[in-house]
């Protein structure tokens, strides 16, 4: 029983390390997807036509399968990876606290006008394109960015403690540090082979049932 317990301990500390660091962090994703939605909303006519033209290209393409699965593949590996190795690397430095903090509110950003371009495009009907795009694959990516963040910041308050108070335990804290960058990756990887080959195959038979 006091095992299991120390497990679940070990497991809540693991998703929440840091309540005010957590708060934080999801505080500046979310005012992303609300800035990148009221973005769209406040952009001229020519802006939104060229993006309602942008969304429909891309199902179109996804539709008529001229997409190339393998190299779809490795660009959503190469952009996921990227960012996230750009913020751990970040994290391992004390003024990369600010980079990561916009980092975090930029991938919000991106969401929040990718989906309200969905709806945009497609009105009601966008709702279940817009859920299908969410679900698993940007939640997964969110996920890692927002883990990246929490412990990015902690690392970096935690390198600037060592330097303040001298007392070195930077080893012990680069092995937990290097451990969630390796399982970020695994989720950005599983993220992306939805992305690329599960993601086009569900949204052909929304098109096929609902989209005319």
């Amino acid at each position: 029983m006091v095992i299991h317990m120390k497990k679940k301990m070990k497991l809540s500390e693991i998703i929440l390390p840091n309540k005010k660091i957590n708060y934080f962090v999801i505080t500046i994703l979310l005012l992303g997807v609300i800035s990148g939605s009221i973005f769209l909303i406040a952009l001229n006519k020519i802006d939104k036509n060229n993006t309602i033209s942008q969304i429909k290209n891309f199902i179109s393409n996804i539709n008529s399968n001229s997409i190339n699965n393998v190299q779809a593949l490795k660009n959503s590996l190469i952009i996921n990876n990227t960012f996230t190795i750009i913020i751990w690397i970040l994290g391992l430095t004390i003024i990369g606290i600010l980079f990561n903090v916009f980092l975090t509110y930029i991938k919000g950003f991106i969401t929040g006008f990718s989906i309200s371009s969905i709806i945009l495009t497609y009105k009601y009907k966008g709702l279940l394109m817009a859920l299908l795009y969410i679900f698993p694959s940007v939640i997964f990516n969110l996920i890692v960015v927002t883990t990246l963040a929490i412990y990015s910041i902690m690392f970096s308050h935690n390198l600037l403690k060592i330097i303040i108070s001298k007392k070195n335990n930077s080893r012990l804290m680069l092995k937990k540090y290097i451990v969630i960058l390796l399982l970020c990756i695994l989720l950005s990887f599983i993220s992306s082979l939805f992305e690329v080959y599960i993601f086009p195959y569900l949204l052909k038979m929304i098109i096929s049932l609902y989209i005319k």
